[in-house]
């Protein structure tokens, strides 16, 4: 019986690591200051929303690399654009703490999920 009684925490912890990859779900995404921009599908895998979320809360500048930090974003002195066939990757160029631009990318599945239609960090 305890096998049982665990399982849904099983599942509920593989969706919880599933989190992420956006671009599985979502199309046409495009970058403008510091907003991300897509097309996600809903849960039911039915309608595409048009969806945008402020990189600034979820993302930091750290040393001149670009990181998902959602609990404590600061993402300012970068300049950024998406590359990549599925526009998931975000290539910035982010001062250091010397004032050196330092070239950064990082893949925005890491960062990005979709919910239902919804892009959250």
């Amino acid at each position: 019986m305890r096998v049982l009684a665990s399982l849904p925490l099983l599942a509920m912890a593989a969706l919880q690591v599933a989190a992420g990859d956006f671009s599985a779900t979502c199309s046409g995404t495009s970058y403008f200051s510091t907003s991300v921009k897509s097309y996600c599908m809903d849960k039911y895998q039915e309608d595409s929303y048009s969806t945008d979320l402020d990189m600034t809360k979820c993302l930091a500048n750290v040393g001149g690399r670009i990181v998902c930090r959602p609990s404590n974003p600061s993402f300012k002195f970068c300049d950024c654009g998406l590359g990549g066939d599925k526009k998931q990757i975000l290539n910035c160029r982010c001062t250091d703490s010397t004032g050196a631009k330092r070239p950064s990318s990082l893949n925005l599945d890491t960062c990005l999920s979709n919910i239902d239609g919804d892009l959250k960090c």
